[in-house]
């Protein structure tokens, strides 16, 4: 499906993702291929005042998250994983495990939805799995991770997932995934080394995710944080010449493991902007703090960012010329969302165009 010069980056389908691969330019949308994470946000009470407070059904938000996703993306192939909410919906809608009903909406868009599994999910959700890989042809996707290819069974559990799934190795898009990058961890080519059969799986990827968890321990000003994930695939890149080449996916500007804001949190007027090898980050203070500049700091650092000579352009990318306008007070100050967006997009483009520039087969 794809080879070395890929882009897979990993997504909790929220507003602000949605809107930054919506946006993305050509060139950057043919490297990618998602991997959307559903939440279970998604599935919680609508806002206040709209159908008195009742929660959604599962089964409109999943027609709507197919829907979303052929209106965002296409009908390129998008992996679809349920792992967050695997066992938090009913075990049936319309007599249909959750994951085969979204793919049975989805198969009637045309929408070419792989579904994502992993060694340990619940024996539910693997015989979705089966049963949407049967019925579309498209083929799964295996996430594991360290800690399972660390363990002494890994390969008789990994070929036991084959059975049970009834693929073929090549039928399979397997993701070595780190979550979180953490540099005490075994190196990726130690543990690619471990994974059976390397050059037989359809595709192979190595994820991480390097971006802090929040950022609190940052002083407002200026910051700069290495993107460890993406020079740890360059490394590896360099480590294996002559043996087969994971593509590269990471959690964009978002951390690696999946965590909620906590309700009524004061979010930063924070710019997260992707460098080649860092993350430049403007650092605000929290939005709704008493007596403080508020919103408004995000018009004031955008027009820090487009001075610098960082700063890619206003074409760029949708999010550079978001962050452009802003500067130029072309729009408001904006939302935590709407510059996650503006973040996501200008990261992803640069990521893909990387990849790009570097030609790897």
């Amino acid at each position: 499906m794809f080879a070395a010069n890929h882009y897979v980056p990993i997504l909790r389908w929220k507003r602000g993702e949605r809107f930054a691969l919506a946006k993305l330019a050509r060139d950057a949308r043919s490297a990618i291929t998602p991997l959307v994470e559903l939440t279970p946000k998604m599935f919680e009470a609508p806002a206040k005042g709209r159908c008195q407070g009742l929660k959604p059904e599962p089964s409109d938000v999943l027609f709507q998250t197919s829907k979303g996703l052929l209106k965002d993306w296409g009908n390129s192939p998008v992996f679809v994983d349920f792992w967050h909410v695997d066992g938090k919906l009913p075990a049936s809608i319309a007599k249909k495990h959750p994951l085969e009903y979204m793919a049975a909406e989805a198969r009637g868009m045309r929408l070419a939805l792989i579904p994502v599994t992993a060694l340990g999910r619940s024996p539910e959700h693997q015989k979705a799995v089966l049963q949407v890989a049967a019925l579309d042809g498209r083929g799964v996707c295996i996430r594991v991770t360290p800690e399972d290819i660390l363990r002494d069974h890994f390969s008789a559990q990994l070929k036991n997932l084959l059975k049970e799934l009834n693929s073929k190795k090549d039928q399979v898009d397997l993701i070595l995934d780190y979550q979180v990058f953490d540099g005490d961890k075994p190196l990726p080519r130690k543990l690619l080394d471990r994974i059976p059969h390397l050059e037989e799986w359809r595709t192979l990827t190595l994820a991480s995710g390097a971006f802090p968890k929040d950022l609190q321990e940052y002083e407002p000003g200026v910051q700069r944080i290495d993107r460890n994930d993406w020079l740890t695939w360059l490394r590896l890149l360099d480590q294996r010449p002559s043996t087969r080449k994971p593509s590269f996916a990471d959690y964009t500007i978002q951390y690696g493991r999946y965590v909620e804001p906590p309700d009524n949190c004061n979010p930063s007027a924070s710019i997260r902007y992707t460098l080649p090898e860092q993350w430049l980050v403007m650092r605000g203070e929290g939005i709704m703090n008493k007596k403080g500049p508020g919103r408004e700091q995000w018009p004031a650092n955008a027009m820090l960012l487009c001075e610098r000579p960082e700063f890619y352009g206003s074409t760029f990318s949708s999010g550079d010329r978001y962050i452009y306008r802003v500067s130029n007070g072309d729009e408001n100050h904006g939302s935590p969302e709407t510059w996650i967006r503006a973040g996501i997009n200008h990261h992803m483009t640069l990521v893909a165009r990387q990849i790009g520039e570097l030609g790897v087969p």
